[in-house]
């Protein structure tokens, strides 16, 4: 699907689709191509006087096949996030042509930060003055996205922190213990929000290097105004870098208190089970004497014996039982 966007003569923007034959509307500033097949692929290439990456071009791992100059050309392309705040985010490559008229999108996934300079384009469309206002306006919009994803992430952390270190006290679940499956719950929250933070410092990565490389190719051909955003980018992106780092470490920290606790839980169980082991040691071991088959055994003939030994029995089980309390064992 082709969409361009236009500046009308009254200064207008102007959104429409694009048939696969059809010309470029006066003033389109803005092309973005949405899963395009070959043939709007070629057609948007020869409008716009350059030849598009395919899809498998896209994915190319190199730096120099992710961002050259090509004629009078920048081809840039970098991984985005889509879906963050779904169950199932994905990461998908996004590319940017910049030529002298105009400046096309060309992507196989849908990040919010696309729709959201659409629509801000409508409210300002002194952001498509130019091709270069175009692309740093929409890499503005990818940057806004991944602080929004990263600010997601913190809450998520927090929220896991609070279920580790506050719900504990609640004395939920039988002996003031957690249920069985929330730390598992827990351990699936962390992942999420660990494989999440992965991905957007991988696309922090990709942008990183497009914005320094789109300052070195682009010296001479950004105004003052431009290259002060241009700057301001590349700030951003040091900075939500240096978070992303910082909630990896947390989501690192969550995990292992979580194993931690798990593993305490664990020993707690095994606590359980050894002391009642050593609880009913003695009382066997009292049955086990007295359920010998030997024909002299004095109690055995005794009125009392059978009394006798069930209170040693209970006795035995009392006694370590009391002395592991004391001692703070229990």
């Amino acid at each position: 699907m082709i969409t361009v966007h236009a500046r009308s003569a009254d200064g207008r923007v102007i959104e429409q689709p694009l048939g696969a034959d059809d010309p470029l509307p006066p003033g389109t500033v803005w092309i973005d191509l949405l899963r395009p097949d070959e043939a709007e692929r070629a057609h948007v290439g020869r409008l716009a006087g350059c030849e598009l990456p395919t899809r498998e071009e896209m994915r190319e791992i190199e730096a120099s096949s992710q961002l050259y100059v090509e004629g009078d050309g920048i081809y840039l392309t970098t991984t985005v996030i889509a879906r963050a705040d779904t169950p199932s985010p994905e990461q998908g490559e996004i590319t940017f042509v910049l030529t002298p008229r105009h400046m096309i999108t060309l992507r196989y996934t849908e990040p919010r930060s696309v729709a959201t300079f659409a629509a801000r384009t409508g409210r300002q469309p002194e952001l498509l003055a130019s091709a270069e206002d175009a692309l740093l306006g929409i890499l503005d919009a990818v940057i806004d996205r991944v602080a929004d994803v990263l600010e997601l992430i913190g809450t998520r952390i927090d929220a896991l922190s609070t279920r580790i270190f506050t719900d504990s006290l609640d004395g939920r679940g039988f002996g003031g213990r957690r249920k069985p499956d929330e730390l598992q719950d827990v351990l699936r929250g962390i992942g999420r929000a660990g494989d999440l933070t992965h991905k957007v410092r991988d696309s922090l990565a990709g942008l990183d290097r497009l914005v320094a490389f789109l300052t070195s190719v682009t010296a001479g051909r950004l105004g003052k105004e431009q290259k002060a955003a241009l700057k301001t980018l590349a700030r951003d992106l040091r900075s939500l870098n240096e978070h992303a780092g910082f909630l990896a470490h947390e989501a690192n920290f969550l995990l292992d208190a979580t194993l931690g606790l798990i593993n305490i839980e664990q020993n707690a169980i095994i606590k359980i089970f050894s002391v009642a082991a050593v609880a009913f040691l003695p009382p066997t071991l009292i049955a086990s004497a007295y359920g010998m088959n030997f024909a002299h055994m004095p109690e055995l003939a005794w009125e009392w014996g059978y009394p006798m030994a069930l209170a040693l029995m209970v006795l035995s089980a009392v006694l370590p039982l009391w002395y592991f309390r004391r001692r703070g064992w229990l």
